[in-house]
């Protein structure tokens, strides 16, 4: 979307007008000695500018134009009304005598003053060097929104979020820039507030902005944590001199499963198309364990001010079900932010309380998932006597209905955040801020299943209970102190700074079971009978860590043509060796405005262009605490000749040169704007090194005393392009047309795993099919990417129904047996999980009073692995099967009804889709004397996809490991339709 198009919605909506207009209908009583005023704002090309704000000089009264750039407003003659338009400079005029006024603004360099958060503060994004991209909340997806993710689906270019789920206790997969370790992690960095958070930190409609630095030299500022690049989401907040603004936000949501797998039916069963025999009833399984799932989601908003304090207010509460039974959840969050001036502005006090309570039903869905395909759909459900029918006799099948019925459990979690910023601005452009925050959370989770369920008869345990408690603690300091001037042609700002970050993590579980009621269920542990026999289970845990970090930066910009930045992070902790329990991160970035320069003076058609470029060093810190030492672990028990005691064993040995996985990075782009800024656009190239990978090698016992070390020894690359371009193709009075695009490519290396010290293996096979193939589908090899599918290639079938297997050395095409699929020589690499390209297509419409989004996703150049083909397209299964099963293979028969279940090429596909992530047509009322702003909206999310991909949907989550498969057992995704209000008061 055109920069200024997004500071016209921006302003259209933002708060600041709506309190205005309210303040100006509140004060009536004083309007009716002025007189009535009324005009029309115009652009530089003579076209109405919708959401202009007027205001009378020295108050807080105004108002905003209309869709059509009217506005009238009461004004004495000797007010001066102030007209402004983000990305327009304001225009000021004195009424006097007049009664209709006509203006039009002129343009300013557009959106280069627009202020984007980046590390530990915030920049001009005219002086940005790095590879940043920022959303605001007005171009935020709506509808069935869960977190922060649901809103930039598709709209940060080189940002990859899926959903691939349509549980309702998943979450989005997100990445940036491909995968930077093999054993830790790959994720971004999400800080809310400046705070470590997720995603589910706060809720959607408290979020003001989000900005994803995407490069090194943008998040080398975080050091260890900055590897996966960072996700910055900042809440609102109230506004000084500002009079209380209410706003409410609700929507209602229906769910459908997207697709439904096609298995055989009843008239399927009884035309003998499988070994099941005929029960005599017509029992959808399905159905029986899935519901309409319905959403309802409400958020409150406060916000306001005075000359010396702002405040701002937030309450959401969201319940949703899922669409399988028993995988509900209800939330709510409060959000409450001050602000409070003392000393003429010298020094502020800010307070924030975020509050999050959650529950959710505990269950096995996807399992479940599994049963109700595969169970023959001619038995009941209940036996006549009311108990499930069960058949116990047949491996891994089970009544799914009985699985979520007699399986009782929730668990409950809450977490507290308070955050207080002291800052101290003695003289202008001189800030020293202190940061204490500390973070609360709690969950405990508890289950009871029941004398019906499975487990009583496979496992001869009737009535199992488990209860767990997990407490987090993480405390915060930071203090900065920042120097910012502005003097004749030159601008520089200064940060420095200390980081300190303590992590403190409790466990605590125990179960039993044979319990002589269900009364209890597990409220009453210890009535087990296990614990008698010293079968009962009891573990508890705590972990603690310590991050520690000096940081500095500087940047300069000079004529708004030439800007660097540099930066350095010195940080330490508690997580590594003590040969390395200190680190540097610097990086520098520079920036060449070259469309400032005089030379470029007769290129009109050219409004902005830069060069960047930019070098970064970002590390990815370990998980566990205390990996560098020698620990222990229970459960090694022996006998002492009389007895049996508990002992303890060694599980890792010391390595005190344990230390972060190191990240370089390299990135190039430009940003660019032409035609009076209707088309801009914005790329980067980026190559980047992670060395000193962490990886468990293999070592002899003795010297050591367990046969694994874990070292930093590997490297791995990534290299590749994001893009992203918007467009104003149409701008009329009534009518107009944004549009962005954003495509991204990663390409991934694993260069080596071994050095003197350690060797490794220079492949490994992963990923493995469940039983019955019990078979790796994708293997690791250095030289090569993550994510390539490894095994048999079929290249047809014999007349009886079997595989035809490509010998690797020879072409030759063998006859399947079970000998070929336990031997490796008959597999090779089939392809890639990983797509090439990752592409996001938005666009608005606006015509008067209505609006359209459309938002649109895909993936490209990837094979997928169609998981429930693989396990139910064979004959020989005792379960049930897709109908598919009976189709020819290869145009030459059915797959033979004694054939070994297996994993051959033939299950992966084009993986290539495009799909409709979100529609949404909306309708803004006018306003009316005491509501500034009503909005009623329809979407539908999930909307349709364009593949020739066959399973249920081609959108999958980015594991570098398994990418690319289609878990049989996936919960599916869903269809949603949502019906929203928003009204400001």
């Amino acid at each position: 979307m055109n920069d200024k198009i997004k500071r016209s919605v921006r302003t259209y909506c933002n708060p600041i007008s709506f309190f205005l207009i309210l303040g100006f209908v509140l004060t009536s009583s004083t309007l009716f000695a002025q007189n009535r005023v009324e005009g029309v704002i115009y652009d530089e090309t003579n076209t109405p500018l919708p959401g202009a704000a007027i205001m009378i000089k020295g108050t807080s009264e105004g108002t905003i134009t209309d869709m059509d750039g009217k506005f009238s407003i009461d004004a004495n003659s000797s007010d001066v009304l102030v007209i402004s338009f983000i990305g327009y400079k304001n225009y000021e005029i004195t009424v006097a005598t007049q009664t209709f006024i006509t203006i039009s603004l002129q343009p300013e360099s557009v959106g280069l003053d627009e202020i984007v958060a980046i590390g530990y503060g915030t920049q001009r994004k005219g002086d940005i060097t790095s590879a940043i991209a920022s959303v605001k909340s007005e171009d935020f997806l709506v509808g069935n929104v869960q977190n922060a993710a649901d809103l930039i689906k598709g709209q940060v270019a080189g940002l990859v979020i899926t959903k691939a789920s349509g549980d309702p206790n998943a979450s989005s997969s997100i990445n940036i820039r491909g995968m930077v370790s093999l054993i830790g992690s790959s994720n971004p960095l999400v800080l809310v507030d400046g705070i470590p958070g997720d995603l589910n930190t706060v809720a959607p409609e408290n979020i003001a902005s989000i900005d994803v630095l995407k490069d090194a030299s943008a998040a080398a500022i975080y050091g260890t944590r900055g590897a996966g690049g960072v996700i910055i989401i900042t809440t609102k907040g109230g506004q000084r001199q500002g009079k209380p603004v209410v706003s409410y936000d609700g929507y209602y949501t229906t769910s459908e499963f997207y697709k439904k797998a096609e298995f055989m039916g009843p008239e399927d069963i009884r035309n003998g198309l499988t070994a099941f025999k005929d029960a005599g009833y017509d029992t959808d399984w399905l159905k029986g364990i899935s519901q309409n799932a319905y959403t309802h989601n409400h958020s409150i908003s406060v916000t306001g001010g005075t000359d010396n304090a702002t405040y701002a207010a937030n309450v959401t509460y969201r319940e949703e079900e899922g669409i399988i039974k028993s995988t509900g959840n209800n939330t709510l969050k409060v959000n409450f932010d001050l602000n409070q001036y003392f000393l003429d502005d010298m020094l502020k006090l800010n307070l924030n309380i975020v509050k999050g309570i959650r529950k959710y039903d505990l269950a096995d869905p996807a399992y479940a998932y599994r049963q109700a395909l595969i169970r023959n759909p001619t038995l009941p459900v209940y036996n006549e006597d009311g108990t499930y029918r069960e058949d116990f006799t047949v491996l891994q099948y089970l009544n799914p209905v009985s699985m979520l019925n007699e399986k009782i459990g929730e668990n409950r979690s809450e977490y507290t955040r308070l955050t207080s910023n002291l800052t101290f601005e003695p003289i202008d452009g001189w800030q020293t801020n202190l940061m204490l925050a500390t973070h609360r959370s709690f969950s405990n989770s508890k289950s009871y299943t029941t004398s019906q369920f499975y487990t009583a008869e496979t496992n001869n345990r009737v009535g199992e209970a488990y209860q767990s408690s997990y407490n987090d603690q993480k405390d915060y300091l930071e203090l900065t102190t920042k120097y910012e001037k502005t003097f004749s042609d030159h601008r520089i700002s200064a940060l420095a700074g200390y980081s300190y970050q303590s992590n403190m993590q409790e466990s605590f579980w125990a179960s039993n079971y044979g319990f002589l009621t269900d009364y209890y269920l597990y409220n009453n542990l210890g009535a087990g009978e296990a614990i008698n026999d010293g079968n009962a289970g009891m573990g508890s845990g705590k972990s603690d860590d310590l991050l520690i970090g000096f940081i500095g930066r500087v940047s300069y910009g000079y004529k708004n043509k030439y800007n660097v930045l540099a930066s350095i992070r010195h940080e330490g902790s508690s997580k590594f060796g003590d040969n390395y329990k200190w680190g540097n991160f610097p990086s520098l970035s520079l920036g060449w405005t070259i469309s400032n320069e005089s030379f470029m003076s007769s290129f009109e058609w050219l409004n902005n262009l830069k060069l960047r470029s930019g070098f970064g060093v970002t590390g990815v810190i370990p998980g566990d605490p205390y990996l560098s030492y020698q620990r222990y672990s229970g459960g090694a028990n022996y006998f002492d000749g009389t007895r049996w005691k508990s002992g303890t064993q060694v599980i890792s040995n010391p390595n005190p040169d344990l230390k972060w996985e190191v990240s370089e990075e390299y990135n190039v782009g430009f940003d660019v704007s032409v035609l009076n800024n209707r088309v801009n656009a914005s790329a980067n190239y980026y190559w980047k090194s992670t060395s000193d990978l962490l990886y468990y090698y293999k070592v002899p016992v003795p010297p050591y005393k367990y046969p694994e070390m874990l070292a930093n020894v590997g490297e791995m690359k990534n290299e590749g392009f994001d893009i992203s371009v918007n467009a104003l193709p149409v701008k009329l009075s009534n009518f107009q047309w944004s549009t962005t695009i954003t495509a991204s490519h990663n390409k991934n290396k694993l260069v080596s795993l071994s050095n003197d010290l350690y060797e490794s293996d220079n492949f490994w096979n992963t990923a493995y099919a469940t039983d019955p193939i019990s078979l790796p589908t994708h293997r690791v090899e250095i030289g090569m990417s993550m994510g390539q599918f490894w095994g048999m290639k079929s290249v047809g079938l014999t007349d009886d129904g079997y595989w035809l297997i490509e010998n690797p050395e020879t072409g030759e095409a063998v006859k399947f047996n079970d000998d070929i699929k336990a031997s490796e020589d008959y597999r090779q690499y089939l392809g890639s999980g990983l797509p090439k390209i990752t592409i996001g297509w938005n666009n608005t419409f606006t015509y008067k009073s209505f609006d359209l989004v459309m938002q649109m996703s895909g993936q490209f150049g990837h094979k997928i692995l169609n998981g429930q083909r693989m396990f139910y397209e064979n004959n020989s299964i005792q379960y049930n099967r897709l109908k598919s099963a009976a189709n020819d293979v290869y145009g030459v028969a059915p797959l033979a009804n004694n054939l070994t279940q297996t994993f051959v090429s033939y299950y992966l596909e084009d993986g290539d889709y495009m799909k409709m992530d979100n529609i949404t047509l909306g309708y803004t009322l006018k306003q009316s004397k005491y509501l500034s702003k009503v909005r009623v909206y329809a979407s539908v999310e999930n909307a349709f996809v364009i593949t020739n991909y066959s399973g249920l949907d081609p959108e999958l989550a980015t594991n570098f490991l398994s990418a690319g498969t289609d878990d049989r057992d996936k919960y599916p995704s869903i269809r949603s339709y949502t019906i929203g209000l928003n009204i400001t008061f």
